[in-house]
């Protein structure tokens, strides 16, 4: 997702970053941000900060609460760098000064997309595995202790193999 005020860059972006396998929604108004964040599961957001300023890091901490996985990059100006600052303490995870490099940008989306999926990964792993021991924890409360073992032995197993799947 782009959130960009000024128009015409915003659309430019657009344009440039789109290919084959990203689908790119625009915003160049903060309401229009707000609503698409929080009715779609965003993976990437570029963000302008030019004409934006403070605004666009109330959005950045508006996304953040929201969807804590997804990935902000900024956008901003050299004479604002402050707000570049201010918007990596916030979470940002990266920032780029105009002029900038496109395929850099690229590079860095495709970057920002695989640490959402890694968070996104490991948050499932550790509702799995507390998912088990929960059941674990009921048969061992029936006096089932070895059902219990043998459990979370089997799914440990089970885990095992589809890490190994992946790889």
């Amino acid at each position: 997702m782009i959130i960009e005020s000024d128009h015409m860059f915003g659309n430019n972006l657009v344009q440039r970053l789109t290919n084959e396998t990203w689908q790119i929604l625009f915003a160049d108004r903060l309401s229009d941000a707000k609503k698409i964040v929080k009715r779609k599961n965003i993976d990437v957001v570029v963000l302008g900060l030019n004409a934006m300023k403070r605004e666009g890091l109330a959005i950045l901490k508006m996304i953040k609460k929201i969807r804590p996985f997804t990935e902000v990059i900024i956008i901003n100006s050299s004479e604002q760098i402050a707000l570049s600052i201010e918007g990596m303490k916030l979470g940002a995870f990266d920032d780029f000064m105009v002029p900038f490099d496109i395929d850099s940008l690229r590079i860095r989306i495709q970057d920002a997309w695989q640490q959402k999926k890694q968070k996104e990964t490991a948050k499932k792993s550790l509702l799995d595995r507390y998912r088990d021991i929960m059941i674990a924890a009921t048969f061992a409360e029936a006096g089932e202790s070895d059902m219990a073992i043998e459990f979370l032995a089997k799914r440990k197993k089970a885990r095992t193999k589809t890490n190994t799947k992946g790889d």
